[in-house]
């Protein structure tokens, strides 16, 4: 029997852009200034100059790789999925700028690049199959950083979700559709798996699974230093209020020596 692919290496493609990702809670235009609002926080924490060199580690379709190039940033964003890379270099042609694209696993960062930052936004860290390999993944970020080089993640809130934590929810979307969200959480890896079920206004029915492990303050930051990596500070969502167990973001700024 083939071996099953693992959920981030198939999930990414045209269904999930289409029935889970843009039938958020956000309008299309909501969802703009939602992105404006986060690359203005970015920018301001991330303090670097224009030109400077940044990494988008798992870009996705190239929301926040774009907004940055457009800001005078050098763009390079990385990410698995074609069918995201192919909609990333539509709009950066849309935006009419120049981004640098790479198809890899967010473990294979090029060796000889050297960025002066690296972000990783929208909880895209703990997707691999255990800690081991989210450690290669800060591993390689580190490696790839340029001393005094600044190193953004933004993932979801353990503590939060733990204390508002249920198993089934489900909403109606504007356009008719229904949506149900079934969770369930190991707490023996700490890892939340979740199964995504949308039955759209003609009645077909789209699935999608996935398992995210969500890291707690404590040990990300252990991570980070094991990689080299100091944390500067930290914050509980994109308005900088600052982080507590009710934050619903985790927030990081590290540096490499």
């Amino acid at each position: 029997m083939a071996k099953r692919k693992p959920w981030y290496k198939t999930m990414f493609e045209r269904d999930y852009y289409d029935y889970f990702y843009l039938s958020g809670p956000r309008t299309e235009e909501e969802e703009a200034l939602w992105a404006d609002d986060q690359v203005d926080f970015i920018v301001r924490r991330l303090d670097l100059p224009k030109g400077a060199r940044l990494l988008d580690l798992c870009c996705g379709h190239g929301r926040h790789s774009v907004r940055l190039a457009q800001r005078g940033y050098s763009m390079t964003g990385l990410d698995l999925s074609a069918y995201h890379l192919r909609l990333a270099k539509a709009e950066a042609r849309k935006a009419g700028v120049k981004i640098e694209w790479l198809h890899r696993d967010m473990r294979d960062i090029p060796k000889r690049r050297k960025f002066d930052g690296v972000l990783n936004v929208f909880t895209s860290f703990g997707y691999l199959e255990n800690d081991g390999e989210d450690q290669k993944v800060l591993d390689g970020i580190a490696r790839a950083l340029k001393p005094g080089g600044r190193f953004f993640i933004d993932t979801m809130n353990h503590d939060n979700l733990m204390s508002r934590f249920t198993e089934s929810d489900w909403f109606e979307l504007p356009d008719g559709s229904l949506r149900l969200e079934r969770r369930a959480y190991d707490i023996h890896t700490g890892r939340t798996n979740v199964d995504w079920i949308l039955v759209d206004k003609d009645g077909e029915r789209h699935e999608q699974s996935h398992s995210v492990r969500l890291y707690t303050y404590t040990e990300l930051e252990a991570m980070l230093s094991k990689a080299g990596l100091t944390v500067r500070e930290t914050w509980g969502a994109y308005d900088g209020r600052e982080f507590s167990m009710q934050s619903p973001r985790m927030v990081v700024l590290a540096e490499k020596a």
